[in-house]
């Protein structure tokens, strides 16, 4: 199947026929409905020789599996019902059963569900549909589609649902395919099958595109993009469970993103022959990277064996956990610190700021303090003197003495007393001089 709307060199498509035998289309000519081999959906596949009888013979396959894979699952039923004498074959039985249930399945649909959602969505965008045949056709094409937005959203869901206990092997073995040699500490690692089925289903609507469409540059675009993306999500998260197989699904990644930028390179996008010759040559190399990483990492796996394997993912998991670990008491510390310190530098304001008002306060205190003392000393101060001009302006005008009023306060009739005793020694003295007799030695002494 083409990859992109772009039309390549002719000759160069019978170096990729042998992949589309992955998407179970093995006959030049297909058997029984030959009238069908001379229809194309748009003009674009047509220059890809692949026909709508091509494209039936992928979806006959993909529907001759699964009747396939329901008579296995009924065959191993019927076996784990029988119970045999053979205790080993039981035990056989048991295990398969719950990989029937339902690990092969989920499986089997994530390996069809690319070619399924193109080939409803192709069926769906088909405005011929004359006969009983399109119309059964084009119902059951609404059914898939609709399915494959359905369904994968459910099993997301799934997976998210009994995340705090997938932990336990018992809570994920029935749907253990989709998170297979995933680490299940984290949210972010979990929603790798959620990519997987977002890019299939949104690849697979670009590509039912007709080659004349103005928005056919979304294709490229599109793709390029999403594998840019997963790149940098395997950089961040790393979501497989061992550095081993995260390095190799990236290295895989990165030589199918090559290969994208040289198929459009090497395109009629791209008229110059020398440019096109190095395309050509990133694309061959591209190809055979991703080959080789693949057949690698299968003999890799196979002579570590799964004893190993398990070994070296519980190993590489246990310093996975324990590096977290550590990252998330460094956080919380970090955090915590810078905490206290927000803490501390809204605090020294507060602080200063009841201090001043604090000071003021006492400031405001201690004057109205000092004015309430201050306040009668001034106000008898000016009623002593204003007494004081009054008297002499008095006495200035009539000659009257400070003896003929009584005094207001007690300092002033002490003064007067003293006033009256001074009086009464010039009064002795005077009548002493006056009679020629000295005063009393009494008078004297008192």
């Amino acid at each position: 199947m083409p990859i992109y709307n772009f039309r390549l060199i002719p000759y160069l498509y019978d170096a990729f026929k042998p992949s589309l035998v992955a998407h179970m289309i093995i006959f030049d000519d297909t058997p029984f409905i030959e009238d069908l081999d001379k229809e194309y959906f748009n003009i674009n596949y047509e220059h890809y020789w692949l026909s709508i009888g091509k494209l039936f013979q992928s979806f006959f396959f993909v529907c001759l599996f699964f009747a396939l894979l329901v008579l296995a699952n009924l065959l191993v039923f019927i076996i784990h019902k029988m119970n045999c004498s053979n205790q080993t074959l039981n035990n056989w039985a048991s295990k398969k059963m719950t990989q029937f249930k339902f690990n092969a399945y989920i499986r089997f649909y994530m390996l069809v569900y690319f070619d399924t959602t193109f080939f409803s969505v192709m069926k769906i965008m088909d405005p011929n549909n004359d006969t009983v045949a399109r119309k059964a056709a084009l119902l059951l094409s609404y059914i898939l589609f609709v399915l494959n937005i359905v369904l994968p959203v459910f099993l997301i869901a799934h997976i998210n649902r009994r995340f705090d206990i997938l932990a336990m092997k018992e809570a994920k073995q029935s749907f253990n395919t989709l998170l297979l040699k995933i680490d299940k500490a984290s949210r972010w690692r979990i929603m790798n099958p959620a990519y997987f089925f977002g890019r299939r289903l949104l690849t697979a609507m670009l590509l039912t595109l007709p080659i004349d469409n103005t928005f056919i540059f979304l294709q490229y675009v599109f793709i390029l993009m999403t594998s840019h993306a997963y790149i940098l999500y395997m950089v961040a998260v790393k979501p497989f469970q061992s550095p081993g197989i995260n390095s190799y699904v990236l290295a895989s990644e990165t030589f199918y993103s090559a290969l994208i930028i040289a198929i459009f390179i090497f395109s009629d996008a791209t008229p110059e022959m020398s440019i096109k010759f190095g395309a050509g040559v990133a694309l061959i190399v591209s190809l055979v990277l991703l080959v080789v990483s693949n057949f690698v990492m299968n003999i890799f796996q196979i002579w570590q064996g799964p004893a190993r394997l398990k070994k070296t993912i519980k190993e590489s998991t246990l310093k996975r956990a324990e590096k977290e670990a550590l990252e998330r008491a460094e956080e919380e510390e970090r955090k915590l610190k810078k905490k206290k310190e927000e803490e501390e530098f809204t605090k020294i304001p507060d602080e200063t700021m009841n201090m001043s008002s604090i000071d003021a306060s006492n400031t405001t205190n201690q004057n109205n303090t000092m004015s309430e003392l201050a306040g009668p000393r001034k106000k008898g101060g000016k009623g002593k003197k204003k007494g004081t001009e009054d008297n002499v302006n008095e006495a200035g005008m009539g000659g009257v003495h400070d003896s003929d009023f009584q005094p207001t306060k007690k300092r002033r009739r002490q003064k007067g007393a003293g006033d009256g005793k001074t009086k009464n020694k010039d009064d002795d003295l005077a009548e002493g001089t006056i009679t020629g007799t000295a005063p009393n030695k009494s008078k004297k002494r008192r």
